[in-house]
C-alpha cells in the first residue's frame, strides 16, 4: 500500500498545470456492530463552504462484522466472545456554509443490523488466497449472533437485537482556525458535533454523545494534499444493552489525496480509535482501518464517492470487509 500512494504521488506533475480543487478523505463512520449506534468523529478537511454554499450529501456503508476470541462456549465458558453479523447505514448530511470559515450541519442516519450475505463470498475470498478468515469457517454462515463473557468470567447477556431504524441526529459545527486564505501553506480547523438520542428501536438505547476534533491539511505539490486529524467523542451512558463502554473515546486518522485528473481523487486512508468496550473479557485496546477509494467529481457541483474499508490491527473488534459509497452536491 505503500508503493500505491508513492506512485499515486509520483503521478502528479510539477505544477505546470493549475491545480484542482482538493475533495477531501472519506468521511466515514466506525460502523462494527458494538459501535455503530454511537457517536465517532468521520475524517474531514479544515475546508469550510463558501457563505451561503449549500452541500447535499447521501452516503452508505455495507460491512461484515466478525470477531472471536477464546472457544467454542459450551460449559467449559472457554469462549471469550463473538460478535457476528453485518451492518448497513444511510445517511442524509446537509451542511451550509456562514462565511469566515464557519460551517453547520445536520446528519440524519437510518441503521440496520442482523445476519447479512457477505460470510460465502468473504469466505471463498479468504480461500482463493489462502488468507486466515479468523474462525469464520466454524459457524454456520449469515448468523447474528453476540455473546460473551466479562472480565471475571461471568456471561453476558447482550440486548440488541437485529432490525432497522432511525439513528441519532447529529449536529456538526466547523470554525477555521488558521491558513483560510493560505492556499499553498497548514490549514486547520475545530469541529464540534452533538449526538441527540433521537434514535428508535432497536437503536433507542445508545443515548447522545459529543465530540471534538482538530482538524489540519497541507498540500503535497500541485495535485496531492495530506490530511490529519485528532479528537475525542463522551457518551452520555457507559452501559448500552449489557454491555460497558468507555465513556471518553480517543479518535484520529492520516488521509492522503492524489487528484490524477481534474475530476478524479484517489484517496488512501487510516483511521484509528481506542478501545470501545470495557466488560468483555479479551476485548482488544483499540482498533485500525484501512480504507482506499476514490471522488470523481462532475458537472454541476455533483461528486461521487466510493471506497472499500478493512480492519488491519485487532481485526477482532472492527470490521472485516466493507463497502462505502456516496453521492454529494454543492450549489
Amino acid at each position: 500500500m505503500t508503493l500505491a500512494a508513492l506512485a499515486l504521488l509520483a503521478a502528479a506533475p510539477a505544477g505546470a498545470q493549475t491545480a484542482p480543487t482538493r475533495r477531501g478523505p472519506l468521511p466515514s463512520r466506525d460502523e462494527w456492530l458494538l459501535a455503530q449506534p454511537l457517536l465517532t468523529l468521520p475524517a474531514a478537511a479544515p475546508d469550510p463552504l463558501e457563505r451561503r454554499q449549500v452541500e447535499a450529501r447521501l452516503d452508505g456503508d455495507w460491512g461484515s462484522d466478525f470477531g472471536w476470541v477464546g472457544g467454542l462456549g459450551g460449559s467449559t465458558g472457554d469462549l471469550r466472545y463473538i460478535v457476528d453479523g453485518e451492518h448497513r447505514s444511510a445517511a442524509l448530511t446537509v451542511r451550509r456554509g456562514f462565511g469566515g470559515g464557519l460551517t453547520l450541519g445536520i446528519r440524519v442516519p437510518v441503521l440496520w443490523r442482523g445476519p447479512g450475505i457477505m460470510d460465502g463470498m468473504i469466505d471463498g475470498w479468504h480461500r482463493t488466497f489462502g488468507f486466515p478468515d479468523g474462525g469464520r469457517s466454524y459457524f454456520p454462515d449469515n448468523r447474528f449472533r453476540v455473546d460473551g463473557r466479562d472480565t471475571s468470567r461471568r456471561p453476558i447477556a447482550w440486548a440488541g437485537r437485529a432490525g432497522t431504524g432511525l439513528g441519532n441526529v447529529e449536529m456538526e459545527a466547523y470554525e477555521v482556525l488558521s491558513g483560510l486564505e493560505e492556499a499553498g501553506g497548514w490549514r486547520t480547523a475545530a469541529s464540534l458535533r452533538a449526538s441527540l438520542p433521537t434514535a428508535s428501536a432497536p437503536f433507542a438505547g445508545a443515548g447522545g454523545g459529543l465530540g471534538a476534533q482538530l482538524l489540519a491539511a497541507h498540500p503535497l505539490g500541485a495535485r496531492a494534499d495530506v490530511y490529519a486529524g485528532l479528537g475525542a467523542t463522551v457518551f452520555t451512558r457507559r452501559e448500552v444493552e449489557g454491555l460497558d463502554y468507555r465513556r471518553t473515546r480517543p479518535q484520529a486518522f492520516l488521509a492522503l489525496e492524489a487528484r490524477l485528473t481534474r475530476g478524479w481523487s484517489a484517496i488512501v486512508q487510516l483511521d484509528a480509535a481506542a478501545r470501545l468496550v470495557t466488560n468483555l473479557d479479551s476485548y482488544p485496546g483499540g482498533t485500525l482501518y484501512l480504507r482506499v477509494g476514490s471522488k470523481f467529481g462532475l458537472h454541476h457541483g455533483w461528486t461521487l464517492e466510493g471506497a472499500i474499508t478493512e480492519g488491519i490491527i485487532n481485526q477482532v473488534a472492527a470490521t472485516d470487509f466493507g463497502l462505502i459509497g456516496a453521492v454529494a452536491r454543492r450549489f
